[in-house]
Order: C-alpha cells, then structure tokens, then sequence
C-alpha cells in the first residue's frame, strides 16, 4: 500500500490536471453500463463495470471542481442511463443486506483487500454518483416515474440508518497500537463497513434534497411519496437536533467535514457543515412549498416536533442560509394556526398511489444462502480473486493519481498563524455558461494602517453571538485594471481562509446606457461566523467603460475603489 500511495502523489501539481476520460470515453462507458442480478454481484463483469462507475464518479467531480464542460450529466441524460444506476443501487443494497451477512467472514479472511475495499465501497461510489450528477434539474427529470420512486425509498432508508444507534454510539478514544492488532478481520471489515454505509447514507440525504428541490416539475407519486408515505419531514428531525456527523472525542468537538472527522474549534461551534445544510433546506423545500404542505397531515404531534426547529433558528444560520427566512415565516404561521392551504390528507378522496415493484421482485429472486455459497466458490474463492488482482492494482493506481489531483487544498491556516493579514486577494471569473468559468482578473488590495480598527458585535437569539473587527481597505485608483464581469463570480482569500460568492452586476446593453445605471454598488463575500471574515467592496461605475462581453453584448463598467473587510474577533 506504501508503494501506491507514493506512485500517486509522484507529479501532482496543485492546479486540476487534465481528465480521467474524455467526453467520448465517457459516453461509451455509460452506453455499455447495464444492470445486474444479486446473485451476480462480485462476477468479472461487475467488478469491470464497478472500475467504470469509479472512473465517471471521479471524472464528474473533476468537472465540476473546475467548472469545466460536465459532460459525464450529459451523457447520462442523453443516453437515458440514470436509471440503471438506480437499479444498481437498489441490488446492491438487496444484496448487502440479506447475502453479505452469509459471506462476511469468508470475505473478510480469505478475499484480498482489494476486493473487500470494492465490495465496502461499491454502494457508495454509486450514490456519489448520483449526487453529484442529479444536482442538475434535467437530470432528475431524465429520471423515469419508477426509478424516481425506488431512490425515494432508498434514500429514506438510509435516513432511518442515520438515526439509528449504529451511527450514533460515541467513538472510543484512539486505542493503544497494541490493541488494535488484537483486532480480528472481522472486526475490521464491520468497522469498514459502517464507515461505507454512513458515507452511502449522506450522500442519500444531499440526494433526496435534490430531488425536494425539483418536486413542482416530478411526477406528483414522488411528492405523495416523500412527504405522506414515508414521513421524511420527522426523519429530518433528529438530524437537526442530533446529527451523527458531530460527536465528543478526547474533550474536543469534531464533525465530519470532506469526509473525513475535523476538530472543531470553539468559535466555529455555529457553523454550518454541508449535512447541516442539506437537512435544513429539505426542511425548507417541505414546509414552504405550498404542494408539499398540502399533502402534508399536520397533526399535534407533528406540529409540536416541526415547531422545536425555531430553538435552531437565529441571525447566525439566517446569515449562512438566507433562504430559510420563508421557513421562520411559515413556522410562526403554524403557532398562530394559520394555514392558507387546504389539507388534503383530511379530505374524502380515492387514492390510487404508484408504488415500487423493484426492491420486491429483487427480495424475491431466492434463497439466499444458495446464492452466498454459489458466490463464495465462483467469485471470492482464492482463484478468482488471483485472477483478477492485476486489472484491479492496475485500475486503483490511475483511480489513485487521479484522485490526489482532486484533492482540496491542504487545510487553511488560522487567522493569526503564518497567514497574512495585511492583503486581501481576490480572483474574478467569468461565467462562459452555465457552470462553467474562465479565470478574468486577480487584484490585491492592501488594510489601511492609518484607519482604526471598529469593533462590531452581531448578536443571535438562543445562541451566543459573534464579535469582529472591521478594517478600512486602502483607496484603490479608479478603473484600475479589468472591469468586473458582469455575471460570473468572486473568490477571495484572508488569513489563510477562502470565501466566494456569486456576481450579477448591473450591465448596459450599449456604452452610453452606463450612464442611467448606479453609480456605486456595493459587493459582499464572505459570513463572518462561518468563514470568519466578510469582505464589502465598493465598485464605481467607470466613466467611460472599455470591456464589453461580445458573447453576452453587454458592458462591464464597475471597479473595485475600497471598501472593509470585517474578521472574526476569537477573544
């Protein structure tokens, strides 16, 4: 293992290399994909296609880390392939749950490591996936009625496995060295396994908000699905108020941020993880939309266990998610007894509901211990796995190198610590498209030794607020250097920490329209809670503007001329 991690990081450049696949590669890998029985997970034929799933996971991250063409979610959506991997998700868990406990000894003894890794990881990477692919609207309305139904359910699954025990009994400490080799196979591979399962289980919730997002243009069997079938809004609940991706070890808090377990400081208690948002937003999606709401049965019980979410509420998480301002408004609705939809779960009406077949047909293939045993003598016997451990240690050494390029950045200094907090740099992109950016302009601007710093205190209810000091910029020459693109956006970097935000700048069709628009607009990045510093820029309107987007024909008349940039307070 030493070896393929040094093969991996040999020449790793810190910018995005180039592709794992091409766009013509990819396009024939999703042709050829095709769906699997139970009894034929582990085959030569599914272990091949699983190397291809990890090659279109890794290459579909890869374009959207550098907002490249995402023709991986193309392809999908053109070829009508998504709903295979709906099918794979489904038999794969089929299969876990009732052919891997027969196996798991066997697995975890005599298969190589290998092997195991692709059966622990298999679920996952699949799930990743189609996180990654069904963020885009066209996506989740390639997916057919069926299939829809079927990730629905198995997304709800994996709610119910987050808030079981399993995922929230607290770590032990590091043990001693000693120990650990005192542990057997088995142990291990369980303990592999519940890692997979909750890695599989997150990206079921990010999933099932996608798909929360989009619930005005989905089949209407999906919205009766997920919010009267199945309840999802009460297993959200116990996310918020406990969530298995924050837990105690060693008298330090640590949440499970990019996968992996980080230590959290004390001034950092507030904000917010990608789970946390995810559980928020579908939150949101259930209560405020007024379809949502209607198919709702919003009885006592529900009500009392909705209302506990405004303890969560306050200016800090308005701050971070400016969009539950429409939640705060419907929850103080419900205390008031206002409801301005009728509830139809009250009403006398015939209900014809789709439901999915294809977990049942599965379940009812066979015996599964006949399958176990035919599996444990074709595919996880000694023989097969020689057989294919060359292909494999060949494919994970370029899934390896490809992966170390997709790595973040090494994690950002504090403020305070070899960081330099005397300049602000920012980059500017453009937006070419829709999701993809060209680098325009890098600019530096400088803190004012001869403006005091102001301290500022935002406060919160129920929660304990947050103190910063603001910080003038230097005035900076007028139209110095490249306008500001007009839409695409900003990325900032402070004391060793990174924010970004989105620009939609006023911009005039011809040259003299520049003359009716602002002459001054003031641009925010950053949340002082969350990434400890929020940047105000103040742009001026260029007198006689020079850039124009041919593309888009308009004019980019604003420059950055000052502003102040606030940092967190730690005292």
């Amino acid at each position: 293992m030493e070896h393929l991690i040094a093969r991996a990081k040999e020449d790793v450049s810190q910018q995005a290399g180039p592709g794992l696949l091409t766009a013509p590669e990819a396009e024939h890998i999703i042709e050829t994909l095709r769906s699997f029985d139970v009894d034929q997970v582990g085959s030569p034929e599914w272990r091949a296609q699983h190397g291809q799933i990890t090659k279109l996971n890794l290459q579909a991250h890869h374009n959207a880390q550098t907002h490249s063409d995402e023709f991986v979610k193309s392809a999908f959506v053109s070829l009508d392939r998504l709903p295979v991997l709906v099918r794979e998700l489904v038999t794969f868990e089929v299969w876990k749950a009732n052919v891997l406990p027969l196996l798991q000894q066997h697995v975890a003894e005599q298969v190589d490591s290998m092997t195991s890794y692709m059966l622990l990881q298999h679920e996952a990477a699949v799930a990743n996936l189609l996180e990654i692919t069904l963020y885009h609207q066209e996506a989740c309305e390639a997916v057919d009625e069926d299939s829809l139904l079927e990730l629905c359910d198995w997304g709800y699954r994996k709610l119910l496995s987050l808030n079981s025990k399993v995922h929230r009994q607290p770590k032990a400490p590091d043990q001693d060295p000693k120990a650990l080799l005192d542990v057997s196979a088995e142990e291990d591979f369980q303990a592999k396994l519940l890692d997979a399962d909750f890695g599989a289980a997150t990206s079921a919730l990010t999933i099932l908000r996608y798909l929360s997002d989009y619930l005005d243009v989905l089949p209407l069997a999906l919205l009766t699905r997920m919010v009267r079938t199945n309840d999802t809004l009460m297993a959200l609940m116990p996310l918020l108020e406990d969530p298995p991706w924050v837990r105690r070890r060693n008298k330090k808090t640590e949440k499970f941020i990019g996968n992996v377990w980080t230590a959290v400081e004390p001034r950092d208690r507030l904000r917010l993880t990608q789970h946390d948002a995810q559980v928020w937003l579908m939150l949101n999606n259930l209560l405020v939309d007024p379809k949502a709401r209607a198919k709702y049965g919003m009885d006592d019980y529900r009500k009392d266990t909705v209302l506990r979410v405004r303890r969560y509420m306050n200016d800090i998480l308005l701050d971070q998610l400016p969009i539950l301002k429409d939640l705060q408004r419907v929850l103080d609705e419900l205390i008031m007894g206002v409801s301005s939809q009728q509830d139809e779960s009250q009403t006398t009406q015939l209900i014809i509901e789709q439901v999915p077949v294809m977990r049942d047909a599965l379940l009812k293939q066979g015996n599964w211990q006949q399958v176990a045993d035919k599996q444990r003598k074709a595919f996880f016997s000694r023989a097969a796995s020689v057989q294919q451990s060359q292909r494999q240690m060949d494919d994970m050494l370029k899934a390896l190198d490809f992966m170390c390029n997709l790595q973040p950045d090494k994690p950002q200094a504090p403020a305070g610590h070899e960081a330099n907090q005397t300049e602000v740099r920012f980059e500017l992109w453009r937006r070419v498209k829709e999701q993809v950016f060209e680098r325009w302009e890098e600019h530096t601007c400088s803190l004012n030794p001869a403006k005091p710093a102001e301290p500022i205190s935002i406060e919160a209810e129920d929660a304990a607020g947050v103190q910063g000091l603001r910080h003038r910029l230097q005035a900076v020459e007028p139209e110095t250097g490249r306008a500001f693109p007009a839409n695409g956006k900003i990325v900032v970097k402070f004391g060793g920490r990174t924010a970004e935000a989105l620009l939609e700048l006023p911009a005039p069709s011809t040259r003299d329209g520049a003359a009716e628009l602002p002459a001054v607009v003031w641009l925010t990045v950053g949340l002082l809670a969350t990434d400890t510093f929020a940047l105000q820029l103040k742009l001026k309107r260029a007198e006689k503007p020079k850039t124009r987007d041919k593309t888009a024909g308009v004019w980019y008349i604003y420059h950055a001329v000052g502003g102040a940039i606030t940092v967190l307070n730690k005292e």
